[in-house]
């Protein structure tokens, strides 16, 4: 088995003390470090990548060539990232199994307004999840945009193997058939799928031709216990089902439409008192 953790502190040494590995999954295995000029903790990802820019995307601080792996592939590509203090959605949702509507909108909101500033520079993260949000407060962030940048550049759609990108609980229909027409309603569809584990508890499941989330019962008895109009209940149902289609032409077109969306609702009045995150206009590129 190939020593990954031994090949990284050797080949990083002058840069960067590698301390442990923090996570994995399908694509990438993240690790902590510090930086050693200046101290500063660093996220160390396995693919390469380039830079994205906006307050909802944990940024790319460095990227360097591939390391050499003794007896391992042609060699690790990386990419370094700031350490963000606090827990990911998937920590978060394992300790309450389902969170308050306000916050789960607004987490929603803050992933949204990242995926729309990433499909304006023609990128589609394709693995939105829990694991893949990282909460800070009251701020969320996104991860893993570089490993989708790396895919997008190659002009690619799956892993080595042939392995469709993403992760199945949260794969669109089209990305569990491998098709190569994948857009950002492929992100609209994983979204969907969040914001409806953050209010069940659970991921939904569509089928390939079609159908309706499971859990659908759940989410009517969640929705009824909250204060919430029946016309902002069926609206925030509408609203998940739709993000949820089975066939990409029924969703929402774009993740500004689901934004859109769910902003309609919280203007209604669902939860009283909510503060929306300001929609991000000005970037740094």
């Amino acid at each position: 088995m190939v020593d990954v953790l031994g090949a990284l502190r050797e080949g990083l040494a002058p840069h960067y003390t590698v301390e442990r590995e923090i996570g994995a999954g399908g694509m990438a295995r993240v690790f902590l470090a510090v930086e050693r000029h200046p101290p500063r903790k660093v996220a160390r990802e396995v693919e390469l990548t380039s830079r994205l820019s906006h307050p909802h995307i944990v940024p790319i601080l460095a990227a360097d060539e591939c390391l050499f792996v003794p007896d391992g592939p042609d060699g690790l590509c990386y990419y370094v990232m700031p350490y963000i203090e606090g827990e990911s959605l998937r920590a978060r949702l394992e300790r309450q199994q389902r969170l308050p509507l306000e916050e789960a909108v607004r987490i929603a909101l803050e992933v949204g307004d990242a995926l729309s500033y990433a499909h304006a520079h023609g990128i589609i993260h394709r693995d939105i999840k829990p694991e893949n949000i990282l909460l800070s407060g009251a701020h969320a962030w996104v991860a893993d945009f570089g490993i989708a940048r790396a895919i997008s550049a190659a002009g690619g759609h799956t892993l080595t193997g042939g392995h469709p990108v993403g992760s199945l609980a949260y794969m669109s229909p089209e990305q569990l058939m491998g098709s190569r027409a994948i857009d950002a309603r492929t992100d609209v569809y994983s979204l969907g799928g969040v914001l409806y584990e953050m209010l069940v508890g659970e991921p939904p499941l569509v089928g390939l031709a079609g159908g309706t989330p499971r859990g659908g019962a759940v989410l009517d008895t969640v929705l009824q216990s909250l204060r919430v109009s029946h016309r902002s209940e069926r609206l925030i149902k509408q609203t998940i089902g739709r993000a949820l289609a089975a066939e990409p032409d029924e969703r929402f077109a774009s993740v500004d439409e689901f934004v859109a969306s769910l902003r309609d609702v919280v203007s209604r009045g669902p939860v009283l008192g909510m503060r929306l995150p300001r929609v991000s206009r000005k970037v740094v590129l």
